[in-house]
């Protein structure tokens, strides 16, 4: 593909969600979306780029996040929700503003308390401990490879602002080895809370429905700390396990271990299994 897709939101036949692919906020609302059912078109973009689309569509502030937010960790005020991925384009000109309101548009609306716990905690954590490993010198193979999926202007782009943009990153994200640590901390404690909840609801969140849209959210938010082989589901390769430092793969074997990062590696062997099937 020669240029990133371009649409025009007031023409559309289909939904059109926009995403950076590797983003864990963007596979829930990717997942929500298959689950469900509905047919929709992806527009990938990269980190940088997508600020130009995504600033555009957002151009009015009703239509800007209300989720987490790069840069929240690092105290940057919220008005970067206006570059916040994901958003959906509906065909009638309606926006949903983020992948809370496009899981509840999919599937239905998840409890208060754990979507803020998800979104507040364990998305920011996840967030943060991912891209202290993703943005390291040693890593930037991985970032190459995960971009080399672009259009060929984008890949150009990123070979003339990669640095720019990796140190603004790392800057927005406040990535330091405490702030890593802490991160660590965060998600094991939630893997635990969790862990607790599978037993009491019989191996599921969502018993009412048996696999819904607190399955999803909570399975994506934690998806890079079991690294399973199905993210994206073929909408973006992702590095494995194994490419990451000694230091995170020690890490991740240890979600996996655990009765919570088994459930969330289940989930992803069964993803291609819809709703309806």
């Amino acid at each position: 593909m020669l240029m990133p897709k371009s649409f025009d939101p007031k023409s559309i036949q289909q939904p059109h969600l926009v995403t950076i692919p590797y983003s864990h906020y963007c596979e829930l609302s990717r997942w929500a979306l298959e689950r469900a059912g509905i047919d929709f078109v992806e527009a990938q973009y990269i980190p940088g780029y997508h600020a130009k689309v995504v600033g555009q569509l957002r151009s009015d502030k009703a239509d800007r996040s209300d989720s987490s937010y790069a840069g929240q960790e690092s105290g940057v005020h919220g008005g970067r929700r206006k570059y916040a991925v994901p958003l959906l384009c509906l065909p009638e000109g309606r926006i949903l503003r983020d992948s809370w309101d496009i899981a509840a548009y999919a599937l239905d609306a998840i409890d208060d308390n754990w979507k803020t716990k998800l979104d507040q905690e364990l998305g920011i954590a996840v967030r943060q401990l991912g891209y202290h490993y993703l943005l390291a010198p040693e890593s930037r193979r991985l970032l190459n490879r995960m971009i080399a999926s672009s259009s060929l202007y984008e890949r150009g782009l990123w070979f003339l602002i990669k640095d720019k943009v990796i140190r603004g990153m790392r800057q927005l994200l406040a990535i330091t080895p405490e702030n890593a640590n802490q991160s660590k901390e965060t998600i094991l404690r939630i893997f635990d809370e969790v862990g607790d909840l599978l037993d009491e609801q019989s191996g599921t969140l969502t018993p009412e429905s048996g696999f819904g849209a607190f399955d999803i959210a909570f399975c994506s938010l934690a998806a890079y700390c079991v690294m399973p082989k199905n993210f994206g589901n073929g909408a973006v390769k992702m590095p494995t396990a194994e490419d990451f430092p000694s230091e995170f793969q020690d890490f991740i074997h240890q979600c996996r271990s655990t009765k919570t990062g088994q459930y969330i590696l289940r989930s992803y062997e069964q993803r291609h299994i819809s709703a309806a099937s």
